[in-house]
């Protein structure tokens, strides 16, 4: 049988096929999943966002995926890195460190950094500081809509971790005020937006130009401004309860995904030793 190339260091960013690209990043994005005591030494497991490795210690995810107020960081959470290489295979880094030890949080620019002792050829992306040009065809990948378990021995059964990849375009990139509701609006930040949805747990993974594997952005959320809203009437074949009318407001909203670039972040990063 052929020998199975497994990447290795800093991943290639010379330009290659779509498919050569997500192959090598799937080692070095990983879901981030969060373990919480529940009593008798038993833990519930759950996955709460996706984050690449930038070097072969570093790994970066949001903040509100560690720290959400919809789903806060409690005292004795822990946290493990957790990735799905084939359907059948994964690797495993357990975060021994907590918040303000191995995991450092930074809730103004919706970013962390987690040092993570990894293996010394752990596999790590090439990334960028500059913006891709509007219509560039870039790539994100991840672990949405994750679901994990525990085997009887304790390691993780990743059959719901499934690696998920998607390319598009870079529709936009423009400064603008958001507020996403955790408590840190963005004001006159510049974002990429991309037309292709974010669902839950794609947060944190990276965007990437999709031609040469380097990551310039990491994945933030949607926004869905209402554009338009009417009046409504549900169909006569629809059964609905007694109390509920059969007219009701619907809106339309239109959808963009939102990431962040790196550059926003670079200072952070330098911080913790991360160079191009």
């Amino acid at each position: 049988m052929p020998k199975v190339f497994i990447p290795a260091g800093k991943l290639s960013g010379k330009k290659r096929s779509f498919q050569s690209i997500v192959a090598d990043i799937r080692h070095a994005v990983f879901s981030v999943v969060r373990q919480r005591p529940t009593g008798n030494g038993m833990f519930q497991t759950i996955p709460v966002g996706s984050g690449f490795f930038v070097s072969p210690s570093v790994f970066v995810t949001c903040w509100h995926v560690i720290d959400d107020p919809k789903n806060p960081h409690l005292p004795n959470d822990r946290y493990a890195l957790v990735n799905n290489l084939d359907g059948k295979h994964s690797i495993q880094y357990d975060i021994t460190g907590g918040v303000g030890k191995d995991i450092h949080l930074f809730p103004h620019q919706d970013f962390a950094i987690i040092l993570c002792h990894a293996k010394a050829d752990q596999a790590y992306l090439p990334i960028g500081y500059a913006y891709l040009p509007v219509g560039s065809e870039i790539g994100v990948a991840g672990y949405p809509l994750p679901s994990i378990k525990v085997n009887p021995d304790g390691t993780a059964d990743i059959a719901g971790l499934v690696y998920r990849v998607a390319k598009g375009t870079a529709t936009a990139v423009y400064r603008t005020n958001w507020d996403s509701g955790d408590g840190y609006p963005l004001t006159d930040t510049e974002v990429v937006e991309v037309n292709f949805f974010f669902v839950p747990g794609n947060s944190g993974g990276p965007i990437f130009d999709a031609e040469t594997g380097r990551a310039f952005a990491y994945v933030k959320g949607i926004s869905t401004p209402k554009i338009n809203e009417f009046l409504d009437t549900a169909s006569p074949s629809v059964q609905l309860p007694s109390h509920v009318t059969r007219e009701y407001i619907t809106g339309i909203r239109a959808v963009y995904s939102i990431g962040l670039p790196l550059d926003r972040v670079r200072a952070q990063l330098e911080q913790f030793g991360v160079k191009l």
